[in-house]
């Protein structure tokens, strides 16, 4: 037992009174003769016994009742177990209220949000109004960052709402060390009131300050089930219009229940495209394909619907994608057009194919096209090899036949650009074309597969003839991939990226005299795929509340302007930050995209690109810590001010103050003075 106010214990001198007044209280007797005095003796001395005994037992009740009166002044508490000492003096208390998503779940007392703000309003009124206090949410909003009252520290607790932010607890941590940090001459104190879910709360990275005392606060949602919309994505990256499209969507389960027949919908611009149902196992994701058909160009604005209760956010899934009308191929030629190539292209309707010789190229039209084909030029003039350098990095896609004559230096002299290896001599020797590239997204689809979903090329199958090739030097790009290598392991086609584009390099021209390749089936797919993925790819869905970087497409841009993110049907609208490398630019939003939907990226009245914003998904898994497993996280930390407020039927207020100031033992003490007071008067009046 200790004392609040110890000074007080002075006052049991007081305890002397009594007892000098018990010592000098001496009674005088009367003395009355009487002729037989025996039976007189006999009764004296009883009474003296019997008074003797009444007043030593006043004494002890006067006594008693005294020092239990200055104890009580004395504030007695039983101090806590974790704390050696009482902490005394102004406090600084920051009180961190979890705001995320999964804060939407029910627990017995209500949705796990207003019960986390009701403890946070518990514990500011364990404290002094003269204390100070200050509110932590996901979203780390500026006025936030300021102590205030504890009056004005309940007025912005009411304003908290559920928000799409999401933060790890090192993060959050972090955060309260460094705005405690700035307070001196106080006492510290930090509490983190949350579910703790296991997808954002790991202790392990946390470094809380060791000058602050730590509380954690766990809720607990009576419910943590939740199906919700992982991830969605294509098969195929070609979209054209009128060509049928596979759309594969994933969906998680984390319940311990199996959920059979859920149904799921897909619309494309407000029109419903595919409707479906679904089945997946306990604690299992399935994944489901939504077959439909491309109709019109332009940009798409796609939706996906699930129904489920009562963690709603994650039931819609958004993304969008561009699909032209056609892709623009342009070939460099030497003098005379390749034949090959216009038979394959010319009569198409995907790809809007042209032909120029590399004597009259208009260099200001060639970031409009999405291919460029070197068809064999002599020469790579210097400028040529500049322009053809910027349209790669920029995101562009280059096809390279090297020359017929031999003369491979300026084409060495722009590979070398690049930093891809050059030609050297011409090999001779007559072989076939040996291997594919079965893994490459080129070749992925152009073969039938086998029911286990492989592709297994027949022994005897007949690939092109290669009369003679350039060799190449030794590999100098790590992210160099081989799609076509012949008989004796060199090369007869690698892609390499380069910056944001890509470089198919053929080690022969597209010439029957060099090889039968031109004249071959496979070479219809390879070209044609090579045009169809160099069409400019954007990700389906970015994330809310990410520094998100959206790449602009080089081909849409002519000089610096002011580019604006404008969420469809709102009036929500903000001005990225631009960077602008070479000819590509990118906009970072800095995360304040914070809602959901479908967003234009817009410049000069006119939209350039359409976007989809998702929530994060890491607050769909409602699966959470127990209080014996954030206590192994806590034991391997430094720190030891550190504790668990569990949940219990009393208040969290006096739980605090018991924490703080230990168990008081006044009240005791003032009931045991008025007891012995009682006693006293039982004494005197009751004992005769």
């Amino acid at each position: 037992m200790q004392f609040a106010n110890p000074f007080f214990l002075i006052a049991l001198t007081a305890l002397a009174i009594p007892i000098v007044i018990h010592l000098f209280n001496f009674r005088r007797y009367k003395k009355v003769y009487f002729t037989n005095v025996h039976f007189l003796q006999e009764i004296q001395q009883e009474t003296k016994k019997q008074s003797q005994l009444r007043q030593l037992l006043i004494l002890l009740a006067r006594l008693l009742a005294i020092a239990a009166l200055v104890i009580a002044f004395a504030q007695p508490y039983l101090p806590a177990s974790k704390l050696q000492k009482k902490i005394t003096g102004q406090r600084a208390v920051s009180i961190y209220v979890d705001n995320s998503f999964s804060m939407e779940t029910v627990a017995t007392e209500g949705k796990l949000i207003d019960v986390s703000k009701t403890k946070a309003r518990e514990i500011a009124l364990a404290y002094a109004p003269s204390d100070f206090f200050q509110l932590v949410t996901n979203d780390f909003e500026g006025r936030h960052q300021r102590f205030v009252s504890q009056e004005e520290f309940q007025k912005l607790l009411d304003e908290v709402q559920v928000s799409s932010s999401t933060r790890s607890m090192p993060e959050i941590i972090n955060r309260q060390n460094d705005l405690l940090g700035e307070i001196q001459k106080m006492n510290k104190d930090a509490y983190l009131i949350s579910d703790f879910q296991k997808n954002t709360s790991s202790l392990a990275m946390a470094k809380p300050d060791t000058n602050i005392s730590w509380y954690l606060v766990p809720v607990t949602a009576q419910k943590k089930d939740n199906l919700y919309i992982d991830t969605a994505y294509f098969l195929s990256p070609v979209h054209q219009p009128g060509m049928p499209v596979r759309l594969k969507v994933r969906i998680r389960n984390i319940s311990p229940e199996s959920l059979e027949k859920i149904p799921v919908k897909l619309t494309i611009n407000k029109v419903q495209k595919a409707l479906a149902s679904f089945s997946v196992a306990a604690n299992s994701s399935t994944e489901v394909t939504l077959p439909f058909t491309e109709n019109t160009s332009g940009i798409q604005y796609g939706q996906i619907d699930i129904i489920d209760y009562p963690v709603v956010y994650d039931d819609k899934f958004y993304f969008s994608y561009p699909v032209l009308p056609s892709i623009q191929v342009l070939c460099i030629s030497e003098k005379t057009e390749n034949p090959f190539l216009n038979a394959l292209f010319n009569n198409d309707s995907t790809i809007r194919y042209s032909n120029c010789s590399v004597k009259q190229i208009d260099y200001s039209s060639l970031f409009s096209n999405a291919l460029l084909i070197l068809n064999s030029p002599d020469e790579i003039s210097s400028g040529l090899a500049q322009e053809l350098d910027r349209f790669v990095r920029a995101g562009g896609n280059l096809v390279v036949f090297p020359p017929s004559g031999g003369k491979t230096e300026s084409y060495n002299d722009f590979l070398s650009l690049l930093n891809l290896r050059g030609y050297m001599g011409i090999d001779t020797i007559k072989q076939r074309i040996a291997g594919i590239n079965l893994e490459s997204a080129i070749f992925d689809d152009v073969f039938e597969k086998n029911e286990a979903g492989k592709v297994v090329l027949p022994e005897n199958i007949d690939l092109p003839q290669v009369q003679k090739h350039y060799k190449l030097f030794q590999k100098i790009q790590s992210e160099e991939e081989v799609l076509l290598k012949l008989e004796n392991n060199d090369p007869f086609l690698i892609s390499a990226t380069v910056d944001q584009g890509k470089v198919y390099i053929f080690t022969a021209p597209a010439d029957d005299r060099w090889s039968l390749f031109p004249k071959h089936m496979i070479f219809v797919p390879t070209l044609y795929k090579i045009a169809l993925l160099s069409h400019p790819s954007q990700p389906l869905y970015y994330t809310t509340g990410d520094n998100t970087t959206i790449e602009i497409p080089a081909d849409s841009i002519s000089e610096t302007n002011i580019y604006k993110l404008k969420k469809l049907e709102s009036e929500f609208e903000v001005i990225p930050e631009i960077r602008k490398f070479g000819t590509n630019v990118t906009l970072n939003t800095h995360g304040q995209i914070r809602d959901a939907g479908f967003y234009a990226v817009s410049r000069n009245t006119k939209t350039t690109a359409g976007l989809a914003f998702n929530f994060n998904r890491k607050e769909s898994d409602l699966t959470c810590f127990s209080s014996a497993e954030l206590e192994q996280q806590i034991s391997r930390l430094p720190l030891k001010d550190i504790h668990i407020l569990k949940e219990k039927k009393s208040s969290l207020t006096r739980e605090i103050h018991q924490i703080k100031q230990g168990t008081p033992l006044w009240k005791l003490f003032i009931f045991l003075t008025l007891l012995f007071i009682a006693c006293e008067i039982a004494l005197i009046r009751l004992l005769k």
